[in-house]
């Protein structure tokens, strides 16, 4: 049986280590999960989103300990953490407000009503939810699937190996609701179990927030499950994978702007490890220069170091040295090819943990790496375009799809920009900003186009029953 450990990339001491979970234990959980789904979906819409609300009292009352205990195991700055709780606790009200505003009311199919026919479509729980969550940003992308499924009535299996004591956090906030237990699951297991559950587990749908390969292995899964002679073999795959965001500084930009959004909060927003972090910028001719100067300085004014210290602004990579290494690797590639540094560049050692030096990179081309694939952490290629049209094809030119931006004080140039972009979301003059009132939601290889957020993610994270009746016999 495998063991999961979980490191502080700070201090390279283990801070968890517990034995992975048998599919048999689990089943048992998945049977509890189940009994629970079929009393809970029974309330209201309304008196669910009452009771998830009476339940995020437990983030307020342990909100110094979550932030603490999040990062200790993935690096995170304590402050960054802590503002995590707070901004999850934001995002799950506007989800119970969606519940109690009638997100998952009917269909209605009242004007194509006749004498012989009344329907509507009906948005029904899906039973247990199977959900596995990352540890970029541990709070966000569980509380993303766990309110979608339980306003919509189903049970939650979660699975927070990578940051575990969120998972506990959540299981006793969410595991009893308006009396009713075990709605909220949280387990401990490694690949091989997480992949028998998805296979032959008693569960319903399954949500995935990572990399691309591993949307590819839980796909696999899924698809493995159709042969096995489980309940419900067909069920629903939700991916949010990885990105290559690619953002675009017009003529017009205003640049001070330009330059808080897309390095401050696009790029260095938790070390550079955000799906949706700004990873490539395009910036037109005229203002090139100036954009670099101003984000070199954005750069310089970074501190790396230990993630409790207050003065800390780039916490340590959660992969450690071979993260860094993997950056270093990249850097040198363009560097080779004729890119130069306007900051970093190199590593720095802090303490136990290896850094890179935030990195800025001018006279980029997309023949190198640091532009075509995915970086996770402070490290910014710029290049310089001639006209919208170049900055539109080389936004596009990627086989991911989650998000891009433009930045400018035209509204026609900013439309003509969303009508050609190829991603699940896209930003004026801003980025790297996740709105619950909005649908969270990757195309190409960043995911399936599931939906999470917004009052769409409720019916999205339901099955549907269509009712059919003839009136004329009814009274």
């Amino acid at each position: 049986m495998s063991v999961i450990e979980v490191r502080n990339p700070f201090s390279g001491q283990i801070v968890f280590l517990e034995p992975s979970q048998t599919l048999d234990s689990v089943q048992l959980r998945i049977a509890a999960a189940r009994a629970a789904s079929r009393a809970w979906r029974k309330r209201t819409p309304s008196r669910r989103a009452e009771a998830v609300l009476q339940a995020l009292q437990y983030f307020r009352d342990h909100k110094d300990a979550i932030a603490a205990a999040v990062t200790n195991e993935m690096g995170k700055p304590l402050a960054a953490a802590a503002a995590e709780v707070d901004y999850m606790i934001e995002r799950a009200e506007w989800m119970c407000r969606f519940a109690a505003d009638g997100a998952l009311a009917p269909y209605e199919l009242t004007r194509y009503r006749t004498d012989d026919f009344a329907g509507r479509i009906d948005f029904v729980a899906k039973g247990v939810v199977y959900i596995i969550t990352p540890w970029n940003y541990p709070l966000f992308c569980a509380i993303n699937g766990t309110l979608c499924a339980l306003l919509s009535g189903s049970a939650v299996l979660l699975k927070h190996t990578t940051t575990p004591s969120v998972g506990r956090h959540f299981e006793r906030a969410f595991g009893t609701l308006d009396g009713i237990e075990a709605l909220l699951v949280n387990v401990v297991v490694d690949y091989e179990v997480s992949a028998q559950i998805i296979e032959h587990g008693d569960i319903d749908h399954v949500i995935f927030t990572g990399s691309v390969t591993g949307g590819c292995a839980i796909q696999a899964s899924a698809a493995n499950r159709s042969m096995n002679p489980v309940r419900n073999p067909f069920i629903g795959c939700s991916l949010e994978l990885g990105s290559n965001d690619g953002a675009y500084v017009a003529e017009d930009a205003d640049l001070e702007s330009a330059v808080e959004w897309t390095v401050n909060i696009g790029r260095l927003h938790n070390s550079g490890q955000s799906c949706c972090a700004v990873k490539r910028v395009f910036v037109h001719h005229t203002l090139y220069d100036r954009y670099l100067d101003a984000a070199a300085r954005a750069m310089r004014a970074q501190r790396s170091g230990d993630p409790t210290a207050p003065e800390t602004t780039l916490g340590p990579l959660f992969g450690g040295t071979n993260a860094v290494m993997s950056l270093q690797r990249m850097t040198e590639d363009a560097l080779a090819k004729g890119a130069v540094a306007v900051t970093g560049g190199k590593t720095e050692q802090i303490g136990n943990a290896l850094f890179l030096v935030p990195t800025l990179l001018a006279n980029t081309r997309p023949d190198m790496t640091v532009l075509s694939e995915e970086t996770f952490g402070p490290l910014l290629p710029v290049m310089k375009v001639d006209s919208d049209a170049q900055a539109i094809d080389l936004v596009n030119a990627s086989r991911y799809g989650l998000s891009a931006s433009i930045f400018t004080r035209s509204r026609a140039r900013a439309e003509q920009f969303i009508d050609a972009m190829e991603t699940g979301t896209v930003y004026v003059n801003r980025c790297n900003f996740v709105d619950a009132r909005l649908g969270w939601i990757g195309h190409k290889n960043s995911g399936n186009g599931s939906i999470a957020l917004s009052p769409l993610g409720l019916p999205a994270l339901s099955n549907l029953r269509s009712v059919n009746i003839d009136p004329t016999m009814l009274r």
